[in-house]
């Protein structure tokens, strides 16, 4: 979406026109359909336009998407017609990057500062506004109008180990220090790292007034980046046997989802290797089922019994 705003504006065209021409006047991002077009309009390369963009289909009977040659299972955790930026980013290269469709990717890690939804006007960013850096209201979508609102080192953590997930890791040499993110999350699949993000920062039976709750629709910003903090120190809490026993029926519920779905060993085992710390802490009965599905548990190990 963000090359096509680029290269409608450098040839005189808006996006509302590139929606007409190639969806509908209401349309707030362009289609699958329109790939081709737009590659022989642009004289883009057709493959690389077409991995950057969300290709959705069914999958098992559930909707799922490629995105970057990346299989995501659940959509809702990807943006495409509401999407969020860098203001440092657009600012110095006037382009966006594909990886901000991810909705937990909430930082950037290349100069350590929140991302952005909305215009300080309170409009909400759309792909259809005048140009890449300029809100309808007239404000630039930089850091000059925007400000740049430094990230928690929380959200860089899980923004960073996306992009490394991603294949996109290769953060600038100016960049701030990134807070590490715990080992053992180094080679699961992309979706099995966001889903769990998701798991951990959403899925909870006493969570605080102010969080997010509902576990399946597209978050703002800010509320994704809650998200990625309560679920870094979870994880974080689960890895040193320190979570709380209480909010685990339905972490434990969720995992069993989730190891369903995996389609590599290293998600299995990462999988089952959070069952086995939590299970330590908790009488939750899907637990104990799904650690016995997989008994490599090569991560996260200690000198208590496995389950029998």
């Amino acid at each position: 979406m963000g090359y096509a705003l680029r290269m409608a504006t450098m040839n005189g065209l808006t996006f509302h026109d590139l929606a007409r021409h190639l969806a509908s006047p209401g349309h707030l991002s362009l289609p699958v359909s329109s790939i081709n077009a737009i590659a022989f309009m642009f004289g883009c390369p057709r493959e690389p336009l077409r991995n950057a963009f969300v290709v959705r289909h069914f999958r098992a009977g559930n909707q799922a998407a490629y995105f970057l040659g990346h299989l995501f299972l659940r959509t809702y955790l990807l943006r495409q017609a509401r999407p969020q930026l860098c203001p440092v980013c657009v600012g110095r290269h006037g382009r966006a990057r594909a990886a901000w469709s991810i909705s937990l990717l909430t930082a950037c890690v290349f100069h350590g500062v929140r991302l952005i939804d909305r215009c300080v006007c309170s409009r909400p960013i759309l792909w259809r506004r005048p140009s890449i850096d300029l809100c309808e209201c007239g404000l630039r979508l930089t850091d000059e109008h925007q400000g740049a609102r430094p990230a928690d080192t929380r959200e860089l953590s899980v923004s960073g180990q996306i992009e490394y997930l991603l294949g996109s890791g290769d953060v600038d040499v100016s960049a701030p220090p990134i807070h590490a993110f715990p080992e053992g999350f180094d080679n699961v699949t992309i979706d099995t790292f966001v889903r769990l993000i998701w798991i951990f920062g959403i899925v909870d039976d006493l969570q605080i007034d102010e969080h997010p709750k509902s576990t399946n629709r597209r978050l703002q910003t800010v509320d994704a980046g809650v998200v990625a903090c309560l679920a870094y120190d979870r994880l974080s809490a689960a890895i040193s046997s320190s979570y709380p026993a209480r909010r685990m029926r339905l972490v434990g519920k969720a995992l069993c989802n989730l190891y369903d779905d995996v389609s590599t060993p290293a998600d299995a085992t990462l999988i089952s290797s959070l069952a086995s710390r939590l299970q330590e802490l908790s009488a939750s009965p899907s637990i104990p089922r799904l650690i016995r599905k997989n008994r490599q548990l090569s991560l996260f190990e200690d000198d208590h019994d496995p389950i029998p």
